[in-house]
């Protein structure tokens, strides 16, 4: 059984948790940093038109589409993006991407 003190040590960092994760507010990725520049999301994974939709949601535009063959089920969603997620970039920044057919 852990000491008393690891107990309590446990317990403030739990609350301290909480409270920083309570006190947090959504900020847009538009207006993060008081800037309104590009935050480019993770887009790997998601069909063509939702990536498209959370690109400018996130202040961003769709740069050149390529294709790729791949593996049935992988077909209609990207597979590869050209920037990193999380990337900051200047509002409108074209994001290329590759989908697989």
């Amino acid at each position: 059984m852990p000491s008393r003190a690891a107990r309590r040590r446990r317990l403030a960092c739990a609350v301290a948790g909480v409270l920083a994760v309570t006190t947090l507010s959504w900020v847009e990725p538009a207006t993060a940093g008081g800037g309104t520049g590009c935050l480019v999301p993770e887009l790997r994974g998601l069909r063509l038109r939702v990536a498209k939709t959370e690109l400018e949601w996130a202040n961003c535009s769709l740069g050149t589409v390529r294709t790729k063959r791949v593996a049935a089920w992988k077909r209609g969603y990207v597979i590869k993006q050209a920037v990193p997620p999380d990337s900051v970039r200047r509002a409108g920044f074209a994001v290329r991407v590759v989908v697989g057919r």
